[in-house]
C-alpha cells in the first residue's frame, strides 16, 4: 500500500472512532440505528433539547450582566462620537 492509502485509511478509522464514541454518548447501538431509526432519531432530537435548554439558562442568565453592560459602553462610545471626540 502506497503512502495515501495508509493515509486514507488512517483517517476513516480515526472518524469511526469518533462518531462510535458520540454515538455511544447518545446511547445508541447499532441495533438502534438498523430497526429503530425513528425512535433513534427521537432520542438524538431530545437529548439535542435538552442541552439547548441547559445551555440557554446559562446565556441568559450572562445576558443580565453583559448586555447592559455592553449597551452603556457603546452608548458612553457614540455620546462620544456626537460631541466631536475621536
Amino acid at each position: 500500500m502506497n503512502k495515501s492509502t495508509m493515509s486514507i485509511i488512517w483517517k476513516l478509522l480515526v472518524a469511526s472512532l469518533v462518531v462510535g464514541l458520540a454515538l455511544d454518548f447518545f446511547d445508541v447501538s447499532p441495533a438502534d440505528l438498523i430497526h429503530d431509526i425513528p425512535q433513534t432519531m427521537g432520542k438524538v432530537y431530545d437529548l439535542t433539547i435538552s442541552v439547548i435548554e441547559w445551555g440557554g439558562s446559562y446565556i441568559l442568565l450572562g445576558a443580565i450582566i453583559v448586555v447592559p453592560v455592553w449597551l452603556l459602553m457603546n452608548l458612553t462610545w457614540l455620546k462620544d462620537r456626537f460631541r466631536g471626540k475621536n
